[in-house]
């Protein structure tokens, strides 16, 4: 990966959609954290494509590109939702939508990871997605999402709480 983003700071346009093309399906389950329409999640991955082209060559540690481009697609998702003023929709609406759509393409641990963090906030969802499927650490974290540490390391740990106690009610 290291090489593609050299290639794209360079202005090589087919390393960069290669590296796009890589990290497709992480944007897309980071951006589905935070938003609920297919068009809305498009939009924010194309604008946050558009900013990571016109600015890669900004980016001084080229080991930094997936965190970096991650930051940058939350931002984005955060504009997108603000702007939209949407309604806080549950999750569990959510991922009843976003199953009956993306069932096809979802493995079965996939569909028992999004059911599972259910019960968590946004918040909550996108640091645990971070750190589980994405495998950052909690300092990686604290970068991307411009928070404490500890902040996370403690959000990280009551979510676990969370999803303990409603696997428990859910399996009573």
């Amino acid at each position: 990966m290291e090489e593609l983003v050299l290639k794209a700071q360079h202005g090589d346009v087919q390393a960069f959609t290669d590296l796009i093309l890589m990290l497709k399906h992480d944007l897309y389950k980071i951006a589905k954290m935070r938003l609920v329409s297919n068009d809305d999640i498009d939009d924010a991955i194309q604008e946050t494509m558009i900013e990571a082209f016109n600015n890669i060559r900004k980016l001084k540690k080229i080991e930094s590109f997936k965190p970096w481009i991650i930051k940058i697609l939350i931002n984005k998702c955060n504009r997108i939702y603000r702007k939209k003023k949407m309604k806080e929709v549950t999750f569990e609406d959510d991922i009843n939508n976003y199953l009956d759509r993306e069932c096809e393409h979802l493995s079965e641990s996939d569909i028992d990871f999004y059911l599972l963090i259910k019960c968590l906030n946004y918040e909550e969802r996108i640091i645990v997605t971070l750190y589980y499927l994405e495998c950052y650490t909690s300092k990686e974290i604290s970068q991307i999402l411009n928070i404490n540490e500890n902040t996370v390391k403690t959000k990280l740990a009551r979510a676990k709480i969370k999803i303990k106690n409603n696997y428990k009610e859910e399996s009573i």
